[in-house]
């Protein structure tokens, strides 16, 4: 098959993904196109890869007057590529392809994909938008993918022609009993210059409102006058103006928090640290969770999306939104180190059961072909 792939603006879970899919693509011996922000090339770089070829298309996180440009110029990349299938991943990708994709003649239009890594969440105006689009993308794929279980219902919900659950894989990393966790701590909290022995609790992810940052700060500022050897670290590329407004909260708290910025170290840290906790108000099944559960750490998360059916009893979860119900389960791991200890084996456990990288893609490859099929 000739394969395509789009995505728009990417730093973190879906960037990945699609990297994944493209290399294992490639290595099945298909020819593999990918096409989206030059920064997305740069960051994830995925013509590192034998047989993957990439293409420039500028596609911000918002419509606007340049979207006409990026129609004409998809369109054009789509034919001359002669792809069987053209797969977008996300509500922005999919909305410009399928918008591009309709500019082509129906006997020479490749069949259509889109996944939904995320939910229409936006209020007012904007979410009456998101909403919009949610339906659109949904009647127009020829298939729809959900990266979780609720997103595929959400899909069908919205009109979609086929839907189907195919869950982003994180990647393989090492087993934690092949790093010396002692040294690779010591080694983390000198270079952070945080006291010997401080407790090391840490989120991952993109700074902005989905990710509720506000909401760990607000638990976070609950338990440290008990738990002082508490140091909360929080990596991940930030929108400016949240960012902003959580450091002047750490500032006028004096909270023991440190905004780490974009990482490359994401698994040595996942190592170093004795807590992992996420706060989002909605995910699928969340990459970031994946990788603290390979790296057996205590987990700590909101009850959202698909993150209960991901980690299930492998971790504490807690109701989207409750401050004190966060705190109490930080509170609860950081004083009991002995049930780090065991909710980190029970999470390194369950890691052994999750879907490849490899699976996927062959489950997703299987997909096409019965698309292409009908």
């Amino acid at each position: 098959m000739r394969i395509l792939l789009v995505l728009a603006t990417s730093t973190g879970g879906v960037g990945t993904h699609v990297a994944a899919l493209a290399r294992e693509y490639a290595a099945a011996g298909h020819a593999v196109g990918v096409i989206g922000p030059a920064a997305t090339e740069s960051h994830f770089g995925f013509t590192d890869h034998p047989g993957v070829r990439f293409a420039p298309l500028e596609l911000g996180t918002s419509v606007g007057p340049r979207d006409t440009a990026a129609l004409g110029r998809l369109s054009r990349l789509v034919t001359a590529f002669r792809a069987d299938i053209v797969h977008a991943h996300g509500f922005r990708a999919g909305l410009v392809t399928l918008a591009a994709l309709g500019r082509i003649r129906r006997r020479e239009r490749p069949v259509s994909v889109v996944t939904w890594h995320n939910q229409a969440a936006g209020t007012g105006a904007r979410g009456l938008a998101e909403k919009a689009v949610e339906r659109y993308v949904a009647r127009r794929a020829d298939l729809t993918v959900g990266a979780s279980e609720d997103l595929v219902l959400r899909a069908r919900a919205c009109g979609a022609q086929t839907a189907v659950f195919a869950p982003v894989a994180a990647p393989d990393a090492a087993f934690t009993e092949d790093v010396n966790i002692a040294l690779l701590r010591s080694q983390k909290i000198r270079e952070l210059g945080l006291p010997r022995g401080s407790v090391l609790v840490l989120a991952v992810g993109r700074i902005a409102p989905q990710k509720n940052y506000r909401l760990l700060l607000d638990a976070f500022s609950r338990i440290t006058a008990e738990h002082p050897e508490a140091h909360l670290l929080i990596a991940g590329s930030a929108d400016a103006h949240e960012l902003a407004a959580l450091e002047q909260t750490v500032a006028e708290q004096r909270l023991p928090v440190r905004f780490l910025g974009q990482r490359s170290d994401i698994a040595a840290l996942n190592q170093a640290a004795d807590v992992f906790v996420l706060t989002s108000g909605w995910e699928a099944r969340a990459l970031v969770i994946q990788e603290a559960m390979m790296a057996g750490r205590a987990i700590v998360a909101t009850a959202v999306g698909g993150v209960p059916g991901l980690l299930g009893d492998a971790g504490l979860l807690v109701p989207p939104g409750d401050p004190e119900a966060l705190a109490a389960a930080l509170g609860t791991l950081l004083a009991d180190p002995a049930e780090r200890s065991r909710l980190g084996r029970r999470a390194a456990l369950a890691a052994v059961d999750l879907p490849r990288e490899p699976e996927v893609a062959t489950t997703l490859l299987h997909h096409y072909r019965a698309v292409l099929g009908r």
